[in-house]
């Protein structure tokens, strides 16, 4: 179903403007159920040479990942500190979030449309048995009306399949099956190594995790069609998985 909206206020990072669409059931000409949603106009669009794009402006994507979790109160956040933790981020320079490694509250997702900040939305496991398809469609249909939302990542870090031919197989399915759910966002998956073949060969735009770990040239040269980002790096060197018994 298409609805027009004539002269449309667009939603952007500057201005991130939200209309109510209102849903009404009528029995005998009597509203007997109502539902309000929230929704933003907007295009996007990936570009594997020039970047990505937010109603037709170029945006140069300057993001973090984020866990739920939050210092003080676990991952129980009073509503009030979704925003502020939105709103500390753009105040650092940042335009996007990554929800590292699952799919969010709608509490954050909210902050985000009303706030301007773009959205990766992740899956927490990469399989194609029932259950697995089962949790990408549920967080995809839960999640779809929020205009933040510019990327579904269908998984992170799959590290048995990423670089193997299985990893292919498995990204392939489960990025055609997300189309089905919603075909107006990029789908893209946070690939620590394997470049090159596996899941990276199939994937609509390649997440990078730790370019220490790969050529991103030699990836951008054998895919020239597929757009890439940063899904995940650190700005320090670190002893993350050495450990000593004393």
């Amino acid at each position: 179903m298409r609805v027009p909206v004539a002269e449309a206020h667009l939603w952007s990072l500057e201005s991130p403007y939200l209309y109510t669409l209102v849903t009404r059931v009528r029995q005998g000409g009597q509203v007997v159920d109502e539902y309000q949603t929230r929704v933003g106009v907007r295009t996007i669009r990936f570009d594997a040479n020039q970047g990505f794009f937010l109603n037709g402006k170029h945006e140069k994507i300057t993001g973090t990942n984020n866990h739920q979790d939050h210092a003080g109160v676990g991952t129980a956040l009073p509503d009030a500190l979704q925003d502020w933790r939105i709103m500390q981020l753009k105040s650092f320079g940042c335009n996007a979030y990554r929800t590292s490694h699952n799919p969010p509250t709608p509490e954050l997702l909210d902050a985000c449309d009303r706030l301007g900040m773009l959205v990766i939305d992740e899956n927490r496991l990469m399989g194609i048995t029932q259950n697995n398809l089962g949790d990408l469609k549920r967080m995809m249909v839960r999640d779809r009306n929020h205009p933040s939302i510019v990327s579904w990542s269908i998984g992170n870090e799959e590290w048995s399949i990423e670089g193997n031919e299985l990893g292919a197989r498995i990204g392939a399915t489960m990025q055609a099956f997300a189309k089905t759910v919603d075909s107006t966002r990029a789908i893209t998956a946070a690939i620590s190594g394997g470049w090159g073949q596996g899941t990276s060969t199939v994937i609509d735009v390649m997440g990078y995790n730790y370019i220490g770990q790969g050529d991103t040239d030699a990836q951008h040269a054998k895919f020239p069609n597929q757009p890439s980002w940063g899904t995940e790096e650190g700005s320090t060197h670190a002893t993350r998985g050495i450990y000593f018994t004393y």
